[in-house]
């Protein structure tokens, strides 16, 4: 009888148990946040304006070595501020910052490069036109990609500010009756300040590039060709990270 006392007793305080952890309330505020900022004083500072600090991390990587940087994280609760929130940094990837180019002539425009990339997504945030593409590189290949966004004086017209994403691939580029075996598609980000250049408070924006031919994501010809596409833009405007600029490619450095 003892033995029986002594078993119905241990059951009983594992249920309890379980039962209080059961109970326990997941306080995570939001799971897998995406979202593009930069990094102020070794604090991420998000487009929106809110201050994302660190005190869990799951993934590789450090913010303050970055100057802007896109993240997924979980929300974990609010700070004191109504704007500061404590996170669990799940994936980050750095983001390429520059300048926007702005030739004096359009003669200098063939002088820079224009080799074909895949434009997977594109957004206005925190003043900046911020893209994610996909560009073929061979494998092991440590050849430096270089990216510039150049404004086109003589597009501009009607209140449009017409810029060009120029891509210099270092040669390594898909070339037509060729097996191409060795390529694979490497993801990376960057982002480029307008605020600068865009003074008035609303304009449009048309963004062009040289793309590779594809049906759906796959790469059907070596062969490229032009791609625009339109954007409105708004003084202090913010739009969300796009579910499919989320990285699905290891992100490559870019320069």
């Amino acid at each position: 009888m003892k033995k029986i006392k002594g078993i119905i007793i241990a059951v009983a305080a594992g249920m309890i148990a379980l039962a209080a952890t059961s109970c326990q309330k997941d306080e995570t505020l939001r799971y897998n946040n995406a979202t593009m900022g930069n990094i102020v004083n070794g604090q991420f500072v998000s487009d929106q304006g809110n201050i994302l600090n660190v005190i869990e991390q799951s993934c590789t990587g450090k913010l303050d070595t970055m100057k802007r940087a896109f993240i997924i994280c979980d929300v974990l609760n609010m700070a004191e501020r109504n704007d500061e929130y404590y996170v669990r940094l799940n994936y980050i990837a750095p983001v390429l910052t520059k300048d926007v180019l702005q030739p004096s002539g359009s003669e200098e425009l063939p002088l820079l490069k224009n080799d074909p990339i895949l434009l997977s997504d594109l957004w206005i945030s925190g003043g900046y036109v911020n893209i994610y593409m996909t560009i073929p590189v061979a494998r092991g290949s440590d050849r430096k990609h270089e990216i510039n966004f150049v404004l086109d004086k003589s597009k501009q017209e009607d209140g449009t500010y017409t810029f060009l994403i120029r891509h210099d691939a270092s040669g390594e580029v898909l070339k037509e009756n060729a097996s191409n075996g060795d390529m694979i598609l490497a993801g990376a980000y960057a982002s480029f300040p307008i605020t600068d250049i865009i003074k008035e408070d609303t304009a449009k924006i048309c963004v062009k590039w040289q793309s590779y031919i594809v049906t759906g994501q796959n790469i059907v010809s070596a062969k490229s060709e032009e791609y625009f596409v339109n954007r409105s833009y708004k003084k202090g405007s913010f739009e969300h990270v796009p579910s499919t600029a989320v990285a699905s490619k290891s992100t490559m450095e870019i320069r």
